[in-house]
């Protein structure tokens, strides 16, 4: 650990290393601290949580790596989402205390903790931060933001803010950690060089400026885009075609790395496009397919209303489509948390390894449990309170 820290520290650039001492201090000295690290994707905001983690260790104290999505909390050391580690109740409406007991281990092991951290703080509700700090107020005894302890929160408001269905962009951010009255007690870090994209600092500035809205004079205003960003297409080849040629001219080959699937990605923000280039994808991979099939029913359906054949033509959202075609070594990506001690959250990205009428071997492709090999049972799953079908 101590090794880990030192390389950790080492690295780190300058707006890092402001942040690092800052909120090393308070952990050295106890004295209470609350800080928010903005910064776009790339700036390094998993690597400095890191390098806390580890300092904080090899002093011999207790350190809480937690986070709002399951995903985010697999990039960390032991990490947790708040939910999990903080018992907070994931309807706010019905309760907005935490079960916790007051003399109960967990609230023991805050009372010991010298540093809680909470990654995507921008993608909670401002009433699950807020719910948290009068659990730390009523463990500790003190009146004091988050108990007096010292907290990290970190995120980035460019990407995704609070999940909240058919409501407008107002009301998103009235919802947000920034419209809480506790953001006027967080001290801000911001970082802004990009790590991943050293290697081409003009892209890594047109990122930060579409992020922040500097392209455009009107926030429906169009964005120009530099040319050699853009991906020219003959008339004789689909688009999705030279896409995929593109992104991945080994997808052909019998023998080719899966790691190609960790660095790079194609993106796009219709379901109905994700389908069709996951088809075109399969198809071109090497190996034999394998295809597993839903068992679709609907729930008090005494009268056998929905036929089976309407009921595998649904996909509802956050569900894999009724015929899952996957080969050897084609990644795919966990829509569930299953088991997050593992690193199996929804997002993790996996690569299939070996098939059983039932069960899919898979490795982790990334995050802090990757090369792990896991299994991925069939199980039974109802997609939302609203829908009428399940698989």
């Amino acid at each position: 650990m101590p090794l880990l820290q030192l390389a950790s520290r080492k690295e780190l650039n300058v707006d890092q290393r402001i942040a690092y001492k800052a909120i090393i201090q308070h952990v050295k000295t106890q004295k209470p601290g609350a800080f928010f690290i903005d910064g776009p994707g790339g700036t390094g905001k998993t690597f400095l949580y890191g390098a806390l983690f580890a300092k904080v260790r090899s002093m011999g104290k207790i350190c809480l790596p937690t986070a709002t999505s399951g995903i985010a909390a697999s990039n960390l050391p032991t990490g947790r989402t708040t939910h999990s580690r903080f018992k907070i109740p994931l309807d706010s409406d019905e309760s907005l205390t935490c079960d916790v007991p007051k003399q109960g281990g967990l609230a023991c092991l805050i009372r010991e903790a010298s540093l809680v951290i909470w990654d995507e703080a921008s993608m909670a509700k401002k009433e699950n931060i807020e719910v948290v700090n009068m659990l730390f107020q009523d463990v500790c005894s003190s009146s004091a933001p988050f108990g007096a302890k010292v907290i990290v929160f970190s995120g980035d408001f460019r990407q995704v803010l609070p999940v909240l269905p058919r409501r407008t962009q107002q009301e998103v951010v009235d919802a947000s950690i920034v419209s809480s009255a506790l953001w006027q007690h967080l001290t801000k870090f911001s970082l802004t060089e990009n790590i991943r994209v050293r290697a081409d600092p003009e892209f890594a500035q047109f990122l930060l400026n579409l992020g922040n809205g500097d392209l455009q004079a009107t926030e429906s205003a169009l964005v120009d885009i530099h040319q050699n960003l853009i991906l020219k297409t003959s008339d004789e080849e689909q688009p999705e075609q030279t896409l995929i040629r593109t992104v991945f001219p080994e997808i052909k080959q019998a023998n080719f790395n899966p790691d190609i699937f960790t660095e790079r990605a194609i993106l796009t923000s219709r379901n109905s496009d994700v389908d069709a280039i996951n088809s075109m994808l399969i198809e071109e991979f090497p190996g034999a397919i394998h295809i597993y099939k839903s068992f679709d029913s609907v729930i008090d359906d005494n009268s056998n209303v929905y036929p089976a054949e309407f009921l595998n033509s649904l996909c509802p959202a956050g569900m894999t489509p009724h015929e899952l075609i996957v080969k050897e070594n084609s990644p795919v990506i966990l829509l569930r948390n299953l088991d997050s001690a593992t690193g199996l959250c929804n997002g993790t990205r996996l690569i299939c390894k070996r098939f059983s009428p039932n069960v899919i071997e898979c490795e982790i492709s990334t995050g802090f449990y990757t090369g792990e090999r896991v299994f991925l049972p069939r199980i039974t799953l109802r997609p939302s309170k609203s829908s009428k079908c399940f698989r």
